[in-house]
């Protein structure tokens, strides 16, 4: 009898730690701060820059280069000179407007970089531009 008590304490003891275990972790998941993924980390506010203002190279170099250096969705790679020279036809300004804004669901807004001012934005348009030599090219025949 005495055996059969203990096999009964022990399985009642077994059933106490599994609840309290249950109990915890589903304590733990009511408190977590995680999201479910990629729809809710969209639309969630960036933390705040605080650093230097940042250059049109660091810019692309932690950014914009994610897509831009492997032509992911149709990004022009940074030496395309005959795709950047098409873009350039509708302007600087357009080109950091889309940037800014994103574009057609292809192009996240500013370039991925949320926490990114527009003046850092627009350097960094103006980095790739002059990496594509299409900048420089523009400048040379508007100087003629």
């Amino acid at each position: 009898m005495s055996r059969r008590l203990n096999r009964v304490g022990g399985f009642f003891a077994l059933l106490l730690s599994l609840s309290a275990l249950c109990q915890a972790a589903e304590k733990g998941m009511q408190e977590s701060q995680a999201t479910t993924g990629y729809g809710q980390e969209r639309y969630r506010e960036p933390a705040a820059y605080t650093g230097p203002p940042r250059s049109g190279e660091q810019v692309y170099g932690g950014y914009c280069k994610t897509c831009h250096a492997r032509s992911t969705q149709g990004a022009p790679l940074p030496d395309d000179d005959i795709q950047w020279r098409m873009r350039m036809r509708q302007g600087i300004d357009v080109l950091v407007e889309h940037t800014i804004n994103g574009y057609k669901e292809l192009m996240p807004a500013r370039g991925g970089c949320r926490n990114c001012s527009d003046a850092e934005v627009r350097a960094a348009v103006m980095y790739i531009l002059s990496s594509s030599g299409v900048l420089t090219a523009q400048r040379d025949s508007e100087t003629r």
